[in-house]
């Protein structure tokens, strides 16, 4: 067996500690799908200060200066300091596992060309979909996506289909722990235009700036049952699709026929439905957050890595950070593909 991989985890949260669970508890068959152990050497905390943890804890600069890890491991979440960490270790010639739907959205075309960054779970969490757009689908030719890619308004939808408000529909999220404190990025689709964003550069292979994703959130979406909107249930798609006139990608409140699978995709479930021109349709569906399913997706990465496979989504990415980002229109009212029916 090769020496162990050793890696180092910027973040001690829900997701770290699955992390480091699963790699405790299931090693052996870790190692035995790599060929080499994987160990967790280090964890860095902004407040490292008598932290019970896994491993050793330290503060992030601290772990980054290491020279002794094949791999550091990213779960701080939102833009800054992450962006900045992410840097500093592929600048310092580390490879990057992320689960950062942020940074990938607005800066994935640059960082990955500084070296190997892997994102797997940057989007939908337990579902595959990164490697599957950037590796099995890389000699296709993708016409369209469309995906619920956001749990929390997912699960807040049912709840209001079934005669909820919007305020008991969000408490009983926050309650259950899906919806923070501040749920902006959940209901107002910024979460789903992330994912979104990263999805529609890896399946058309263009560079698109987030912000030009139009999104309109549920805060306002109908309160009625399903059965008086015609057999439709309201879910909260992300949608892009591209032609010979370019890319139209959005994300709002649609009315999904009931003959759709999509539209059987109940709570904090995520699913995507990608529609390829020789591959045709094809649906996933998953867990698409809470840290046992991102933990498995970054244990997806580090296998890769540990086996010296290329990062494919990575390198897809760093091809795209010369073009300028091209306009991206809105789907608005026309109804996305009907691949899913």
């Amino acid at each position: 067996m090769r020496a162990p991989f050793r890696i180092g985890v910027l973040g001690l949260g829900n997701v770290g500690g699955a992390l480091a669970r699963r790699l405790a508890d299931d090693a052996d068959g870790i190692a035995a799908a790599t060929g080499r152990r994987i160990t967790l050497e280090a964890i860095a905390a902004r407040r490292p200060e008598g932290r019970q943890a896994p491993a050793p804890v330290m503060a992030p600069e601290k772990l980054l200066a290491r020279t002794d890890l094949d791999a550091i491991v990213e779960l701080i979440g939102g833009m800054e300091p992450a962006h900045t960490y992410i840097k500093t270790a592929l600048q310092a010639g580390h490879q990057v596992i992320t689960a950062n739907k942020q940074v990938i959205a607005s800066h994935g075309p640059a960082l990955s060309r500084l070296g190997s960054l892997r994102f797997e779970a940057s989007v939908a969490s337990a579902i595959p979909i990164v490697e599957l757009l950037a590796e099995t689908l890389a000699a296709d030719r993708v016409q369209g996506i469309v995906g619920i890619l956001n749990g929390t308004t997912n699960f807040m939808l049912d709840e209001m289909a079934k005669g909820s408000s919007y305020e008991q529909a969000l408490r009983e999220a926050q309650r259950l722990g899906m919806a923070e404190a501040d749920p902006t990025a959940d209901v107002d689709g910024h979460d789903a235009a992330a994912k979104l964003a990263i999805l529609v550069m890896l399946a058309f292979r263009k560079r698109i700036d987030v912000d030009a994703i139009d999104r309109t959130g549920i805060r306002e979406a109908p309160t009625l049952p399903s059965h008086a909107s015609g057999g439709g249930k309201r879910k909260l798609i992300a949608a892009a699709e591209s032609d010979e006139e370019g890319i139209r990608a959005d994300v709002r409140p649609r009315l999904v026929p009931i003959s759709s699978p999509i539209a059987h995709v109940d709570g904090a479930l995520n699913a995507i439905c990608i529609e390829a021109r020789y591959a045709g349709p094809l649906l996933l569906r998953g867990a698409g957050a809470g840290p046992d399913a991102a933990a498995s997706a970054v244990i997806a990465d580090l296998v890769r890595a540990a086996r010296d496979a290329p990062p494919s989504a990575g390198a897809l990415l760093a091809s795209l950070a010369d073009q300028p980002c091209i306009d991206v229109r809105p789907l608005g009212g026309m109804r996305p593909f009907p691949a899913a029916e």
